[in-house]
């Protein structure tokens, strides 16, 4: 017979085994909602982290700039995925929807995809070697952060390509070679590295290193891959690809057109010509023919168009009394005048 302890000690574990179990079982069920850095942030790192002036480049940071950058790649990947899925476009049924815009649009995408592509492959490459020569070049010389550093940029085993560019074969020789300078830079210096610090300089630039022409390609997918998230962010449906005009007739097809007559007013354009863009019929400014012109169409009407009638009469009788007061003004001065001058007059004859 066991003890009492042994079976509370049972009934505890059983507890807490099944209390395990339904957590896992809620989790599991809960929805997945990925968690990333906004894209500004991720391009405000990487900018930040790898400026244009190669000794202002912060290297302790670098590699969380790698994986920034990464991140910001593997957005833009998802936001084209899910455009994509909105426009109901796969594989199988590429190219048989027979939608003109879409396809030309799906053409374009796939272009900016190999350029994007290419350009992530450059900044994937240059910025390892960058790096990699940073730590080679730090004194005193420490074999084995460099050797773990290559192992945290070129892993001996590659279970993924970054892209289809990088091949397992050349992201092994890339590994392969840093290894060799490794071992050059123990026994020789790091003056052996003169020739990795000079790749891809510029010298009809003036460049003094290959560091500007890495910086440049990783401003290039920067704003590249920017650019994708935007598109394919504000894509909703096939609407979306559509020409301006073409988009609007359809939204405005089935609509009622609003016939009411709107009240004149000194800072609403006349709509009178067609042909007038909207720029001219501002800075113009309505003209009492077409105030008269409007008003002679018809003395009947909707009850809008009398009141409109209404008040143009009202404002023309104000402005003929705002006229007549200021006749009558003068008028009043000059027989005040008269009448100072008479008097005048007859006081020089009487004395």
């Amino acid at each position: 017979m066991a003890a009492p302890t042994d079976q509370q000690q049972a009934v505890t574990n059983a507890a807490t085994a099944q209390f395990k179990s339904s957590l896992m079982t809620q989790i599991s069920q809960l929805p997945t909602q990925p968690c990333s850095l906004p894209p500004s942030f991720l391009t405000s790192f990487v900018r930040r982290c790898f400026p244009a002036e190669l000794t202002l480049v912060d290297f302790p940071q670098a590699l969380t700039g790698l994986d920034y950058l990464r991140d910001l790649e593997m957005r833009r990947r998802k936001e084209v995925a899910i455009a994509l899925r909105r426009l109901g476009v796969d594989g199988e049924n590429l190219g048989a929807h027979r939608q003109p815009a879409l396809d030309e649009w799906v053409k374009s995408l796939e272009e900016k995809e190999k350029k994007v592509e290419a350009l992530y492959s450059q900044c994937y490459i240059g910025l390892r070697r960058w790096i990699l020569i940073n730590e080679m070049s730090l004194l005193p010389f420490n074999k084995s952060n460099c050797l773990a550093m290559l192992n945290t940029l070129y892993p001996p085993s590659h279970t993924s390509q970054p892209t289809p560019q990088l091949t397992v074969v050349i992201l092994n020789a890339q590994r392969n070679g840093f290894f060799r300078y490794i071992q050059g830079v123990e026994k020789n210096g790091p003056r052996i590295l003169d020739n990795l610090i000079q790749q891809g300089r510029r010298p009809e630039r003036g460049e003094e290193d290959g560091w500007y022409s890495v910086r440049e390609s990783v401003e290039n997918h920067l704003r590249a891959a920017n650019a994708m998230i935007d598109e394919c962010s504000a894509i909703t449906g096939i609407e979306s690809l559509l020409p301006v005009n073409e988009s609007d007739d359809k939204r405005r097809k089935g609509r009622k057109v609003d016939s009411g007559v709107s009240f004149v007013t000194d800072d609403r354009p006349s709509t009178g010509n067609s042909t007038t863009t909207s720029t001219d019929s501002k800075d113009k400014p309505v003209s009492p023919s077409s105030v008269s012109s409007a008003a002679a169409v018809g003395k009947g009407g909707s009850t809008l168009e009398r009141i409109t009638r209404e008040i143009r009469r009202m404002r023309e009788r104000k402005k003929m009394e705002e006229g007549q007061r200021k006749d009558e003004k003068p008028k009043s001065k000059l027989l005040k005048k008269m009448k100072s001058s008479n008097t005048l007059i007859d006081h020089r004859e009487k004395s």
